[in-house]
């Protein structure tokens, strides 16, 4: 049953309403008029045009097929003026010649006809959720560069690449040493490194920049003409998604002056201790207001928390001491175990985990969890280091959703063309899924095969009606024609730059390879044939055996257990088979869960 929405957020959007059958656009007017804050209504693409260019709506709800101009060339249009438009399209099952040239158009959001209300207002309401989120990503984005440009305009920055060549310096950096931005860029960044007392230094940051990833102390450099000067460093390695460095950025404070009155007052007093207190504590403050922040002993018990951390979970730092910091995490059960492993074996641990607050908020957060060692090398706690990531997470979630939508709908314009249920693909996609985690697959690309399996069979679109739905056995001439929807769908599918399309691409073109190279189209043998494919496979026979076709009656599960027996090696993936009856419980309770009526 389709979830209910929260409504609210829709008294804020204009929609516009484009639908040429009378009696439907005047029913769900008088619908959607008591949700939305503006609703225009147009019988024809041409007065949809029209009224777009004079309103500017936040959404657009069109149907496909009317007189004058349709649903698609008004979409067209429309993109040409705003290629961001949201759009929703009311299809019906045989539309779907029109539904590629709508995926062309990037149009994400689909609703079959008949048209249900409900599923019509919760459409809307999650477009709206996205659309919010995206303009607090944009204004994330725009706060972003703006303390960019504070740091540039305020600090000494410059930034090096792998082989510790400067790649880029600022006007204050310039200043500092001397030297041009020409004489500067391509320099290794420790070229006017001053003294040999500084070796310890230069190699401790040299192995922590390459080990921790970062690294903080000071450096004396020489200028152009020669003079010394003192800057505060804070080097951090800048990573791509898989955590490898991609180069390195410095932030320096010129703490020249500052040196060379402490050098003169250590002849004398060896050393001001006010002042020394006095660095630390900005130092301190620093690190309190620009990080979230949370120390654990290493049974993970919160020892102390900053305000940006325990506000990141509703808590106040005081409530958050003592508890648990394993226990906050969620969806992890050996979270302890993999961080220490990490810590003794790297000295941190970098991963995004799932964490509870309170009142029962969840967060998403990329963390480092740094090991603090005692002086004699134990690790005396654990310090953690945040940043909320849920935003993120939630609008690529919202964008995949959209993408799966497309795949459902296309899915069931196939299995009704040629005659069965859109039972079997959703039984098709959560086996696929179950077999998928079984092989040892991540959670995130076994959804996707659950998520793309539904286009299998899309190229069968192309296949004429007399062979796709011939209740006996095909001819050879038949077969032949019948073997192409392979090559058919991925050619329909591969069009699209799409991570999910892609991998419904791959699955349609390989499904029908055998793991011994029988198969077609192209012979493919063992793992040369892509993973989701061979899996999808393997569940696509189990569930066409299972049920009645209208070529043949369903097959007992004995014979389909024997006939998956026989062709282990043969047909299919043999650990795939093995996983397959070991699992064989789950598998006829999906089935039977979602059985024909």
């Amino acid at each position: 049953m389709t979830r209910i929405r929260t409504l609210t957020n829709l008294s804020g959007i204009r929609v516009l309403y484009v639908e040429d059958d009378l009696e439907t656009r005047e029913e769900l007017q008088s619908i959607l008029e008591l949700y939305v804050a503006e609703l225009y209504t147009a019988k024809n693409g041409k007065e949809g045009l029209a009224l777009y260019k004079q309103h500017k709506p936040d959404i657009v709800v069109t149907d496909i097929q009317m007189p004058e101009m349709n649903g698609l060339s008004m979409a067209a249009d429309i993109k040409t003026l705003n290629s961001e438009q949201q759009i929703v399209v009311l299809s019906a099952y045989n539309d779907v010649e029109y539904l590629f040239r709508a995926l062309e158009l990037e149009i994400q959001h689909y609703i079959t006809k008949p048209i249900s209300v409900e599923r019509l207002l919760n459409k809307l309401a999650e477009m709206t959720e996205q659309m919010d989120l995206a303009k607090k990503a944009a204004k994330d984005h725009k706060l972003l560069e703006q303390y960019k440009l504070l740091v540039d305009e305020k600090a000494i920055v410059a930034k090096i690449d792998l082989n510790g060549n400067i790649s880029y310096v600022n006007r204050h950096f310039c200043e500092l040493s001397g030297y041009s931005e020409a004489e500067l860029l391509g320099q290794h960044y420790l070229f006017s490194f001053d003294g040999t007392d500084q070796q310890d230094i230069l190699s401790d940051l040299k192995k922590s920049v390459l080990e921790t990833k970062k690294w903080k102390g000071l450096l004396k450099k020489r200028t152009k003409a020669g003079d010394i000067y003192v800057v505060d460093v804070s080097v951090v390695a800048v990573v791509d998604t898989d955590n490898n460095i991609e180069e390195f950025v410095a932030l320096m404070v010129d703490m020249t002056e500052v040196y060379e009155k402490f050098e003169r007052l250590a002849l004398n007093l060896k050393q001001d201790l006010s002042e020394q207190k006095h660095y630390l504590q900005e130092y301190e403050r620093a690190l309190e207001l620009g990080t979230s922040l949370c120390v654990a002993d290493t049974d993970g018990n919160i020892i102390s928390a900053n305000h940006n951390f325990s506000a990141t979970l509703n808590y106040s730092a005081e409530e958050l001491v003592g508890q648990s910091l394993y226990d906050l995490v969620q969806d992890c059960n050996d979270f302890k175990e993999r961080v220490l492993k990490k810590i003794n074996e790297q000295g941190f641990s970098s991963r995004v985990i799932k964490i509870a607050g309170k009142g029962g908020i969840r967060r998403t957060l990329s963390t480092v969890i740094v090991g603090i060692h005692n002086q004699q090398g134990g690790i005396h706690s654990l310090m953690s280091l945040s940043h909320d990531i849920s935003e993120t997470i939630q609008l690529n979630e919202s964008i995949i959703e959209n993408q799966k939508d497309l795949i459902y709908v296309l899915g069931e314009v196939v299995e009704n063309r040629s005659q069965e249920t859109g039972l079997h693909i959703k039984r098709v996609a959560l086996i696929s899924e179950l077999l998928a985690l079984k092989y040892g697959l991540s959670e995130e690309y076994a959804a996707m095969i659950k998520v793309a399996s539904p286009l299998h069979d899309i190229g069968k679109i192309g296949i004429p009606d007399n062979i796709l739905n011939k209740p006996e056995k095909l001819s050879e001439a038949e077969f032949k024609i019948m073997k192409k929807h392979a090559d058919l769908g991925y050619q329909l599918l591969n069009k699209l730059d799409k991570p999910l399309i892609r991998m419904a691409a791959t699955i349609a073109h390989e499904h029908h390879e055998y793991y011994n190279g029988a198969g077609y189209p192209a012979g493919l043998v063992g793992e040369h044939i892509a993973i989701e494919a061979r899996i999808v496979s393997l569940v696509d026979v189990f569930d066409a055996l299972s049920t009645r076709r209208i070529y043949k009656e369903p097959w007992p599960d004995e014979e389909i257990i024997e006939y998956l027996k026989n062709n282990k090696g043969v047909q299919f993936d043999p650990e795939l088979v093995d996983l397959f009856i070991e699992n064989l419980d789950e598998i006829l309770g999906i089935r039977d869960l979602l059985k024909e009526q």
